[in-house]
C-alpha cells in the first residue's frame, strides 16, 4: 500500500498566536493506523502518539521533536490539535503525565474532555 493512503491530512491553525514562531498554519498528518498525528516543520519532524479505545478513552502517550520546536509553541499546537479531534470524536481524554495535566490547567477551556473522575492537581 503506498505511504500516501494511510494518511489524512489536516490544515489547522493554532486559535491562539505563539509569539516565538514565524509559522501560523501547519499541516498535521494522521495516521489513524499508527495513531499519531505529525507534523514536518523544514527537515525536522514533530510527532504525537497517542491511544484510543473501543469505550471511548484517549491516551496521549508521548510528544517528541526537536526541543527549540517544542519549547517555542509547537508542543502546545500539537496538543491543542489532539485535543480539538478528542472533541470532535467525542472521546474522553485520560491525561497520561503532568505536561499534559498542566497544559489543561493553563487552557481550562479543554477540561470538559477529560474522563469523569480523573483529577489535575
Amino acid at each position: 500500500m503506498p505511504l500516501n493512503q494511510s494518511f489524512v491530512f489536516l490544515k489547522a491553525k493554532s486559535l491562539r498566536p505563539f509569539e516565538t514562531m514565524s509559522e501560523t498554519e501547519y499541516e498535521f498528518e494522521h495516521d489513524k493506523e499508527r495513531q499519531t498525528f505529525g507534523v514536518k516543520v523544514k527537515k525536522e519532524w514533530v510527532e504525537l502518539e497517542y491511544r484510543a479505545n473501543r469505550e471511548g478513552k484517549f491516551f496521549i502517550t508521548n510528544l517528541e521533536g526537536p526541543s527549540h520546536l517544542l519549547d517555542n509553541g509547537l508542543g502546545d499546537k500539537m496538543l491543542e490539535h489532539a485535543l480539538h479531534y478528542i472533541r470532535e470524536n467525542d472521546y474522553k481524554l485520560i491525561p497520561s503525565c503532568k505536561a499534559i495535566k498542566d497544559y489543561l490547567k493553563r487552557y481550562p477551556e479543554y477540561v470538559d474532555l477529560v474522563a469523569t473522575g480523573i483529577r489535575l492537581v
